[in-house]
């Protein structure tokens, strides 16, 4: 998708993965006018210029002057396929045309013409070209070829300055998707771009082998073909119609008429053939044109549209779907039945059938439509889901892009406008899968009554989603009172060789403040799906669900894959451990345990985590003997909580940040040399540690952290509390106990309440305990999640670990024997649990098809 902009830069994204792949700077001013045909892109700016770009490559080829320096601005643009030639409407009435072939693309730059004098369309024109009548010819000679070589001298200099301005700038927004800034390259005046000088694109399919030399032209519109005042207006838009067999130019004017031009067999010169005007003209101008078959479609200033007959040169109707002006037509054909669609300045789109019914308005933009267009849609693979539907591309003065997927194929009055993908898709699943506020309800948090009921919506969607799919067996099962269901079911092979469970969690964290989108409601910008659990986890768990799906359908699944869905994880999992215990007969015998709820070490290398650290979390209090007293009036005659607490928790680290526990860190497993020239590397490539010892920290070693201090009292900056409560947790690493940690907290805490001498109660309550987790990386099933990852991203798999933890990963492998992988399907910058969580959409869909890679693999091994 290539994109005009009014800064005079040209973006192209990439519609497999909705990023920007590319920048193509050149125009100095507004982008007026875009087409892409053949093996070129054509564009036209206010800067009284038009390039060609290679449509392949995207570099540039060719500058083009038109024939006049004050032809202003460059409307519109039409490609003569048969002649190869381009025509272009222009702001001085003219319509101008330049024969285009790869042969003059690549001679050296041709000389420019003598220049025409300054039109008097203009009144601008600079004061040192308003002479006065020369007194004699050999003076009015001397004067004009003087005025020809200024104007000759400006323009030379004016062409290389902008060819000097043009370049390209890669952004590596590719489908395989890798991102990263890569420099952009410059086309000078008269060189070649060779692949000696191209910018490495290796890890862009966008572009992915060196650019051919090509030398970009500078170019001028022959004074021969100009057709001047071919208006009495400014010639906003052309567009070809076939008139009784014949096939002429169009052209729209701010003079309300449409004509059309015969085009000259050899010189491709367009000649008037006649002019089309209502019988009773409403002096709007004509902004916008298309045709179909013998049908030519007029979208005209103030809202209207005229529907003219090609073979009778006749109006036969005017439709109104504007408020304003229609800026933009687009045809399109859907079997038998030809329809249009309409963009106008009031922010709508229209859509009209074959009998100019409209059928559908779209409000798609709080600005003005400038420009449409369409995306039959296409398929990377046999499994891809992104742009594999026809897509509706509006571009508007409200600086956005937005595309729509629409249904194709009918005859008639379509069911809805913008409506969701045709059939149950992955996307349409995980929009109705956000729209549960389905958090649960940690000790900290009060109880919200909706968050449950949305909680047990959720893993009943969740249930038939699955049976939809193809799982059987599937089925809620009560994890204890006031505590959500936890979602089984299996997708059976015919004769499963392995079984393999997949857990993930249906419940997410508080959405809170600070979001650029409802939370709530899936929105996708710029290649990321952005919601409240679209990453951590409903997207992974979808994605799983869906490879599965797709292999039990195709008769590929070997394997039996057991989705194990809770409801509680971010609350501490509390009741997995006797669930585990409890329906251990409904799971059967596992071989391997799939998870997917990380995130990679940086943007863009693919990785798989091998490690998590362990967490206990607590609440400690203190009370006081008293009620809430006032510090003017008691402060200092008590001992007061607040400062027993902030003492209390100063004890538990030292100068140096470690934690006081006596022999904390006895257990904790040494780092080798390896081990440091491994996390040296990774630290290289993360999104925001620099080095080593950071991610040491973070992975290899314990902490101890205060989330919030509350107390009793109101926010009256006055009172002092009678109680204060404090939140923390401790993480803990290999080869650390659990239990006696936990042990240790609680009598350190006692320890130093005791030597503090006051008079004050001090209570821990530990809430939520979970141990650390280590993985394998040696096994068949390991061999065969790297070599999918590794086969699907074109990429060496990064091994990490994580700093945060998952009580489920080293229960699951405790009570079900069998090993646990980890396969992060994010980016570092998911923002998980924080304001905009999004994930990527490449990333979704290449995580789906990681895992179904896996699951073909676990088959055979």
């Amino acid at each position: 998708m290539l994109v005009g902009m009014q800064s005079g830069e040209i973006c192209a994204w990439d519609l497999d993965t909705f990023q920007p792949c590319a920048r193509l700077i050149g125009h100095r001013s507004s982008v007026l006018s875009l087409i892409l045909v053949d093996d070129y892109l054509f564009s036209a700016s206010s800067d009284s210029t038009v390039r060609i770009w290679d449509a392949a490559t995207l570099m540039p080829l060719a500058l083009v002057f038109p024939a006049s320096t004050n032809t202003g601005d460059i409307f519109c643009l039409a490609w003569d396929h048969e002649k190869h030639v381009l025509y272009f409407g222009c702001q001085d009435t003219s319509i101008q045309w330049l024969p285009v072939t790869r042969a003059r693309l690549h001679e050296p730059t041709e000389p420019l013409p003598t220049l025409s004098s300054f039109d008097k369309f203009f009144d601008s024109r600079p004061r040192t070209h308003r002479q006065a009548a020369p007194t004699s010819s050999a003076t009015a000679a001397t004067a004009t070829t003087a005025a020809a070589t200024a104007t000759q001298t400006v323009r030379s200099a004016t062409a290389t300055a902008l060819v000097q301005h043009t370049s390209v700038e890669w952004l590596g927004g590719s489908a395989d998707g890798s991102s990263g800034s890569k420099g952009g390259e410059s086309a000078g005046h008269n060189n070649s771009s060779s692949a000696g000088d191209h910018v490495d694109t290796a890890n862009d399919t966008a572009v992915n082998e060196p650019v051919s030399a090509v030398r970009m032209a500078v170019l001028s519109v022959d004074a021969a073909h100009v057709m001047p005042s071919a208006h009495n207006s400014y010639v906003y838009c052309l567009s070809f119609a076939h008139v009784n067999g014949e096939t002429m130019l169009a052209s729209g004017a701010g003079d309300e008429a449409v004509r059309l031009w015969r085009l000259h067999p050899h010189t491709a010169s367009p000649m008037l053939f006649r002019t089309l005007v209502l019988p009773h003209p409403s002096g709007d101008a004509v902004l916008s044109l298309a045709a179909w078959k013998g049908t030519l479609l007029a979208g005209k200033q103030g809202g209207a549209i005229d529907v003219w007959d090609m073979e009778s040169y006749t109006p036969i109707r005017v439709l109104r779907a504007h408020t304003k002006d229609v800026l933009c037509l687009q045809v399109l054909a859907e079997g038998n039945a030809y329809v249009f669609w309409t963009g106008g300045a009031d922010g709508l789109v229209c859509r009209f059938d074959r009998y100019f019914r409209c059928c559908g308005r779209l409000a798609a933009h709080a600005n003005a439509v400038q420009s449409l267009a369409l995306d039959p849609g296409r398929s990377k693979s046999s499994y891809s889901w992104l742009s594999s539907t026809p897509l509706l591309l509006t571009g508007a003065s409200d600086a956005r892009v937005r595309l729509w997927h629409y249904q194709s194929g009918a005859t008639s009055i379509p069911p809805s406008m913008g409506s969701t993908l045709p059939g149950n898709t992955l996307l349409e699943h995980l929009s109705q899968f956000v729209r549960y506020k389905s958090v649960s309800r940690g000790p900290t948090m009060h109880a919200v009554d909706e968050n449950f009921e949305d909680s047990r919506q959720a893993a009943h969607f969740l249930r038939s989603t699955l049976m939809e799919l193809g799982a059987s067996d599937v089925q809620l099962l009560p994890s204890g009172p006031g505590t959500n269901p936890i979602v089984l079911g299996t997708f059976h092979a015919p004769h499963p060789r392995k079984r393999c469970l997949f857990y993930g969690h249906y419940d997410c964290v508080p959405a809170g403040d600070g979001w650029d989108s409802d939370p709530w409601d899936l929105c996708g910008r710029d290649g990321y799906l952005y919601g409240r659990g679209v990453s951590d986890n409903k997207g992974p768990i979808l994605a799983v669900a869906y490879a599965a799906s797709e292999l039990l359908y195709e008769r590929k699944l070997d394997i039996d894959v057991v989705m194990l869905i809770e409801g509680e994880q971010e609350s501490g999992s509390k009741p997995l451990q006797a669930c585990l215990q409890k329906y251990k007969p409904l799971l059967g015998p596992i071989d391997t345990i799939l998870v997917c709820n990380s995130y990679w070490l940086g943007e863009r290398q693919p990785c798989l985590t091998i490690g998590l650290r362990g967490v206990i979390q607590a609440i400690i209090r203190i009370s006081g003997l008293r009620a809430d007293q006032h510090s003017g009036v008691d402060g200092g005659a008590e001992r007061e909580p607040m400062m027993d607490m902030i003492k209390l928790l100063a004890s538990l680290l030292d100068d140096q940040g470690r934690v006081t526990l006596p022999h904390f860190y006895d257990d904790v497993r040494a780092i080798t040399s390896d081990d440091r020239a491994h996390l040296t590397a990774l630290a290289q490539e993360a999104s925001r540690i620099t080095h080593a010892e950071r991610l040491i920290a973070l992975w290899r070693m314990p902490s101890l952290t205060v989330h919030q201090v509350t107390n009793s009292s109101t926010a009256h900056s006055t009172v002092i509390p009678k109680a204060v409560e404090a939140s923390v947790s401790l993480r803990i690493v290999p080869d650390q106990n659990l239990q006696a940690i936990q042990t240790q907290f609680h009598r350190t805490i006692h320890s130093h309440f005791q030597h503090m001498h006051t008079p004050n109660r001090v209570d821990v309550e530990v809430f939520h305990c979970a141990d650390w987790w280590l993985g394998s990386t040696v096994g068949p099933a390991w061999d065969a999640l790297v070599a999918a990852v590794e086969a699907e991203w074109g990429s060496q798999v990064r091994i990490i670990r994580e700093g945060g933890s998952i009580p489920g990963m080293a229960l699951l492998e405790k009570e079900l024997n069998a090993k646990a992988l980890h396969l992060p399907m994010g980016q570092a910058s998911d923002h998980a649990h924080l304001p905009n969580e999004r994930i990527r959409l490449v990333n979704l869909e290449k995580g789906q098809a990681v895992v179904r890679r896996f699951f073909v693999a676990l088959g055979t091994v």
